[in-house]
């Protein structure tokens, strides 16, 4: 058995749903009725592709947040590390703007100081843009920008500095100083450096193609509220063999 100290989440598609329009975005209720319940005992901290303004007032109770995948860390006692030496993004702006002429939504994520730290662009609504936005992402790679864009997702961020969800949960445990396992739940292949930077990695599965993901463990997503239940009930004990886990592969 191990003891856990933190329980760091991953958002879209781990602890809230896939797929929904921005401003009917939730956590699962019964997910976030655990996750109270876990705060308690252990710390909860959200590392996410999202920014602060969107994803603090969903998750009031967490301990601390590393939005912009690691950019921009904050603790819920004020404390606040925002990424220095950011590249200018006015070539991932222009290319949303020509994109939203074919209907996709242009996400601005902004840090502490309102300084930009990820352009996103998402053509959910409008698929047949996908192909256009891919192209020429390329060349914005190739420039230096930082762009991540999972296969099979109608999606892409463009990044002023590195992403790295690895080093944010490194960062946020030390800030914390947590002494025990350090426990990451998360859903894409964008979370394997949490997953190897974790002492425990859970992915949770909703349909996804689960041999891309690098964790050790796997819940259901329907299942996810029971297997945090357990974990709590048994007093933040893990083992392989409590409800709703099992090992990968």
């Amino acid at each position: 058995m191990a003891q856990v100290g933190a329980v760091l989440v991953d958002y879209d598609g781990t602890i809230a749903p896939l797929g929904v329009p921005r401003t009917e975005s939730r956590i699962f209720r019964s997910v976030e009725a655990e996750l109270r319940t876990i705060v308690g005992s252990a710390a909860v901290c959200v590392v996410t592709a999202k920014d602060f303004g969107f994803i603090h007032h969903r998750s009031r109770f967490a301990t601390g947040w590393a939005c912009a995948s690691g950019l921009d860390i904050r603790l819920a006692d004020g404390r606040v590390i925002a990424e220095k030496g950011l590249a200018d993004l006015r070539e991932a702006l222009n290319l949303a703007l020509a994109a939203e002429k074919f209907g996709t939504y242009t996400e601005l994520k902004r840090g502490p100081d309102q300084e930009l730290l990820v352009v996103t662009i998402d053509w959910t609504g409008a698929p047949e843009a996908g192909a256009f936005v891919v192209r020429r992402l390329k060349p914005l790679a190739d420039g230096g920008l930082f762009v991540t864009h999972e296969r099979g997702t109608t999606y892409a961020d463009v990044y002023a500095a590195r992403p790295d969800k690895g080093r944010a949960t490194r960062l946020i445990t030390k800030m914390l100083a947590v002494q025990s396992y350090v426990m990451f739940i998360g859903d894409s292949s964008l979370d394997n450096s949490a997953f190897q930077a974790a002492d425990i990695a859970v992915g949770v599965a909703h349909g996804q193609p689960m041999e891309r993901l690098t964790c050790e463990f796997i819940v259901e997503q329907a299942r996810l509220a029971e297997f945090l239940r357990s974990l709590s009930g048994r007093g933040m004990d893990f083992s392989p063999t409590m409800a709703a886990v099992r090992r990968k592969g």
